[in-house]
């Protein structure tokens, strides 16, 4: 638990920003094209070039172009059922936007016309930042009715799914249903803000408040019945804040959610020491849930796969939360039951643990409220510094 807490104390105060890069697909009758898409606000930490006189800037991105383009052929190889095939860079653009967005375009060689397969070997920054993740999106491919796509998702790299296979003959929903549901499970186990906010509502499920002081309770029946409460408030909430949000109803400023995304944690931790929610359990549950909701939608939108399918992509993110949710809360409910009659966990760990997750969600509150850096990392004890380092 302590080091979980000290993982997320030195962990940045946006918790809703996955760092993607992104590779486009054109498929012609004769040939296929290509780009590669990447923030420069994630390659040069990742790479250790920020701050050096080696950092691409949107200023000198003509002279590093050439560094830029080996280290995607290193990383990035596409296979034909003959093997390996070139990638022959043509030009490059730069978005404004996320500090400098490259557009490398390509063209594929080695093709004796469009083949039904191809086969990625795709790990960029992965060595470096093992949260990246790098999406496949098919552009252009008139034998499936693609065009102009920008936002449907057909394959997610990540360190565990480096090579993949991938039909160009089919459209291939199935497939971006199921990645789009796995960044939905990501984004929830993933995302620090969320899984403090549900620890401090867990870290007492196996106790009752009785007397002003926490007693275990007698069987797992209730322990289940207040996780249940939990889960199902935090479901019911963020669903209905995604859809509102995904139909375009409702919008809340970021800065807001953020903010009151942090603050949840703060009161669901101060409910351990004191008795805030009265029996109001899954009102409040489902009142703070909500704000977790917005914050789902905002990276849902950030990913782009609501633009086209919004129903479909909606449905799969919204499961694949649900799972990664369901996970944390069943794994936290077996761990603590069993120290549920420890009068250590009672009268040391759960309060002190409790006042931890003030402190953080507080700092967090601080800087998201006023646009803030506060170095969390820098105030832990040196022993804890080396351990997460």
């Amino acid at each position: 638990m302590v080091a979980m807490l000290a993982v997320f104390a030195a962990s940045p105060a946006q918790g809703h920003n996955l760092g993607d890069s992104y590779l486009y697909l054109q498929v012609y009758e004769d040939r296929v094209s290509g780009r590669f898409e990447i923030a420069l606000s994630d390659l040069n930490p990742a790479l250790g070039l920020s701050g050096t006189d080696l950092e691409i800037t949107p200023e000198n991105l003509d002279e590093r172009l050439d560094f830029l383009r080996d280290y995607y052929l290193e990383h990035v190889t596409i296979s034909g059922p003959r093997g390996p095939l070139s990638i022959d860079f043509t030009a490059h653009d730069l978005l404004d936007a996320r500090g400098g967005f490259v557009l490398l375009p390509f063209e594929l060689g080695g093709l004796d016309g469009v083949p039904d397969t191809l086969t990625f070997d795709y790990s960029v920054l992965f060595d470096e930042e093992p949260d990246h993740r790098g999406f496949l999106l098919i552009e252009h491919n008139w034998a499936t009715g693609t065009f102009a796509n920008e936002n449907r998702i057909s394959l997610v790299f990540s360190p565990a799914s480096r090579r993949q296979e991938f039909d160009l003959t089919s459209s291939d929903w199935l497939r971006g249903f199921l990645a789009v549901a796995g960044l939905g499970a990501e984004h929830l186990v993933l995302g620090v803000d969320h899984v403090l906010f549900l620890m401090a509502l867990l870290l007492p499920v196996a106790l009752r408040r009785e007397g002003g002081a926490w007693r275990a309770l007698d069987s797992f029946r209730p322990t289940l019945g207040k996780a249940l409460t939990v889960a199902t408030a935090f479901l019911v909430a963020h669903t209905v804040a995604l859809s509102l949000a995904a139909l375009g109803l409702v919008r809340l400023p970021e800065p807001l959610v953020e903010t009151a995304i942090a603050a949840s944690t703060m009161l669901a931790a101060a409910n351990i020491l004191w008795p805030l929610f009265r029996g109001r359990l899954w009102w409040i549950v489902f009142g703070l849930s909500l704000f977790h909701g917005f914050g789902f939608a905002a990276g849902l939108m950030d990913l782009g796969v609501l633009e086209e399918h919004p129903g479909l992509s909606l449905l799969a993110f919204n499961l694949g939360a649900e799972i990664g949710q369901v996970a944390v809360v069943a794994l936290l409910s077996c761990l603590l039951f069993p120290l549920r009659r420890l009068k250590l966990y009672s009268k040391l760990l759960l309060p002190v643990t409790a006042v931890a997750m003030i402190l953080i969600s507080g700092v967090w509150v601080v800087e998201r409220a006023f646009g803030v850096d506060i170095p969390m990392r820098e105030l832990l004890p040196p022993a804890v510094q080396k351990v997460i380092a």
